[in-house]
């Protein structure tokens, strides 16, 4: 074989492969239930999909090591534009929002109130598409949070997020933040 063929020959391999897993996918979706054969084994298509869906897990997993080490202590525009669509969805607090710019807006005024804030992952699991995260926030409340001035007190409270990615990016934001734990520890409402 000629030195200029292999390439061609790698890129077809790949893509039959690609192609294969994707219509054996459709195949055992239509045709055996739960990926089970008729004898009850494991189908190759359903295999097959479970380790294409492992592979894109690791990649997400991948994405938000760096979104939450390289972007959440900054908030830095620049690297929002890497991690965040423009059009990302974000449901918080019951409330619905969209817009990278809109998350912007969320996380500097995060910053403004809380300058010091920090984000410890303290568990991160990832599968298919989607990301999720458990969070420990820490700051010291330096300027106004949820309709409170600045007190000067350091708060710490538990977060937990999931996130779904598509082409490397984050699309959707669901986040709960021990909301309650903070307004207690800036004194805005009184402990239990």
């Amino acid at each position: 074989m000629r030195r200029h063929t292999k390439p061609a020959v790698v890129l077809t391999t790949l893509a039959a492969l690609t192609l294969s897993a994707f219509v054996s996918g459709a195949a055992d979706a239509a045709g055996t239930a739960g990926g089970t054969t008729d004898s009850g084994s494991t189908s190759r298509a359903a295999t097959e999909s479970s380790s294409w869906n492992h592979g894109t897990a690791l990649v997400n997993k991948r994405v938000m090591e760096r979104f939450t080490s390289e972007f959440l202590p900054t908030g830095d525009p620049a690297l929002a534009r890497k991690f965040i669509s423009p059009d990302i969805v974000m449901h918080f607090g019951g409330r619905t929002q969209q817009g990278r710019d809109t998350y912007l807006g969320v996380v500097a005024a995060n910053m403004k109130a809380f300058p010091d804030l920090k984000w410890t992952v303290e568990d991160l699991r990832a599968e298919g598409d989607t990301v999720a995260i458990r969070y420990t926030m820490t700051g010291t409340h330096r300027g106004p949070f949820a309709g409170v001035e600045a007190t000067g007190r350091a708060i710490r409270a538990e977060s937990m997020a999931f996130y779904r990615l598509a082409h490397g990016k984050i699309v959707e934001e669901r986040a709960q933040l021990d909301m309650l734990s903070i307004l207690q520890q800036m004194g805005a409402v009184p402990a239990a």
